[in-house]
């Protein structure tokens, strides 16, 4: 018997009990060709063995791996990994060496799963106009992605657990942290965790085609860009109304008094607006009869009227459905948000009733002059 065909009969008869979560597909002299984690579509692999001329002798065992779950650039890096190992072991056989080496790799790596997004991730830490204090940490033993973003002196930090069934299942975000005001940081939080979720989950109305035709996305380099972007501009945005940004440059004079004109408040178009100004804005004239709109210069990026994953649109005060405008105009959606529900005739009377308190002080004032 031949080197090579002793080694495929061990091989054969070792395989799937010293390489756990292995199956043998093909098993022969001219091709070796096993699969890693058959059980689990969404981690599995196809490792495939050819024994060239002068094997083992001077020459390793051929080794091409293949998977629709990993990219092409990790494939080609744990190819070279491989052929870098097999070349160690020559003059023995090699084609268990190879494959516990390929099965060790995938069991002790987890987050190969999710590289693309990974380095998409990376480049956007690293792309022009973010910080240069932003981080991006990878805990392979915990299967999680850790994301500091930073936006002046203003830090949020959370951290992205890839589950077993990824990306069949959304990334599970945890341990916020961060000095921004407590109305952006429940923004984040529940804007990024309805990000991941919308990935995994289909719309409640859609008709029997589209959801048959539904598939889960990648959810963690949506959610945690999302969460990236959105801390770098909070820093450098301007209240629609004075001009002025809205965040103090330094977050301990963040002010957490909210009946006080300094406090932040986030409306349903997206823009910061210091409260003060809002209802110095929303108190007086004109009253359209629709309720006023935002006076903003452009509409905002994150706006809660517009769909995150899908083409971005805005919502009309009549319910309408407009397509995305250009970057130039006023913002022009109704101003909403849950402290500021006052109808159109109650913010007349309410005008009225002030000028006529000013008229009476203004008369007083000139009766005593």
């Amino acid at each position: 018997m031949s080197f090579i065909d002793q080694e495929v009969t061990e091989f054969r008869a070792k395989c799937e009990k010293q390489v756990p979560h292995t199956k043998i597909i093909i098993c022969s002299s001219s091709l070796i060709r096993v699969d890693i984690y058959p059980e689990r579509p969404n981690r599995s692999m196809t490792v495939c063995l050819r024994f060239p001329e002068n094997y083992p002798q001077s020459t390793p065992i051929l080794v091409e791996l293949k998977s629709r779950v990993y990219s092409d650039k990790l494939l080609s890096e744990l190819t070279r990994l491989i052929d870098d190992y097999a070349a160690d072991f020559l003059g023995k056989p090699q084609a268990l060496l190879v494959l516990a080496f390929a099965q060790q790799y995938l069991t002790d790596n987890p987050l190969c799963v999710c590289l693309d997004e990974i380095k998409q991730l990376r480049a956007d830490v690293k792309a022009p106009g973010t910080s240069t204090e932003s981080q991006l940490k990878l805990k392979q033993k915990n299967r999680s992605v850790e994301l500091v973003a930073k936006g002046g002196l203003y830090t949020y930090r959370v951290v992205a657990c890839v589950p077993e069934s990824y990306p069949m299942q959304s990334v599970e975000l945890r341990g916020q942290e961060s000095n921004l005001p407590a109305v952006l940081v429940r923004y984040l939080n529940g804007q990024s965790r309805e990000i991941a979720r919308q990935c995994v989950e289909p719309p409640i109305r859609l008709s029997k085609e589209a959801l048959a035709n539904f598939r889960p996305v990648r959810s963690l380099h949506r959610s945690l860009k999302f969460c990236l972007e959105a801390t770098r501009d909070f820093h450098i945005e301007l209240c629609p109304i004075c001009d002025n940004t809205v965040l103090p440059e330094d977050p301990q004079d963040i002010e957490l008094d909210d009946n006080a004109d300094s406090f932040i408040e986030r409306v349903y178009c997206g823009h910061l607006f210091h409260q003060g100004c809002l209802k110095k804005y929303l108190s007086e004239p004109p009253f359209p009869k629709g309720g006023k709109l935002c006076p903003a210069k452009r509409r905002h990026p994150r706006s809660d009227a517009q769909t995150y994953m899908g083409r971005p649109q805005i919502a009309t005060s009549g319910g309408a459905v407009l397509p995305k405008a250009s970057e130039d105009v006023v913002c022009g959606i109704k101003l909403a948000h849950d402290r500021w529900v006052v109808s159109v005739k109650t913010a007349e009377a309410r005008w009225a009733q002030k000028q006529a308190r000013q008229r009476e002080l203004e008369e007083v004032v000139d009766f005593l002059q």
